[in-house]
């Protein structure tokens, strides 16, 4: 049975994990993305490389937003300059987290 501990809260970006099985869970709005530990990493380094005004575009509701593919195909994300910063500080602060655990086990 999973046990859920909250790794960061950002607003609308939550991320948490599995204290057993270690699948990471990023909540963004109402999307929901489980990862692998090594996953989560390799997500968390491929947002780090973007950076928002060199991939961002505007959007038919007027708003400039970042689109970042998941590991899924067909699922992607797109966030506000805001969000993008809520996101990317909220992985930052779950992957310190982890590790925290990781020397605590």
């Amino acid at each position: 049975m999973c046990s859920i501990r909250q790794l960061c809260n950002k607003n609308s970006a939550q991320i948490s994990h599995c204290a057993n099985c270690q699948t990471v869970y990023i909540w963004h709005n109402n999307l929901l993305l489980n990862f692998s530990p090594h996953d989560f990493q390799l997500f968390h380094e491929t947002m780090q490389q973007q950076e928002f005004y060199d991939c961002s575009m505007m959007f038919p509701d007027g708003e400039e937003r970042i689109i970042v593919h998941s590991p899924c195909r067909d699922i992607s994300f797109t966030f506000t300059q805001p969000e993008w910063m809520d996101m990317k500080e909220a992985m930052n602060q779950a992957i310190l987290l982890q590790q925290v655990y990781d020397l605590i086990r």
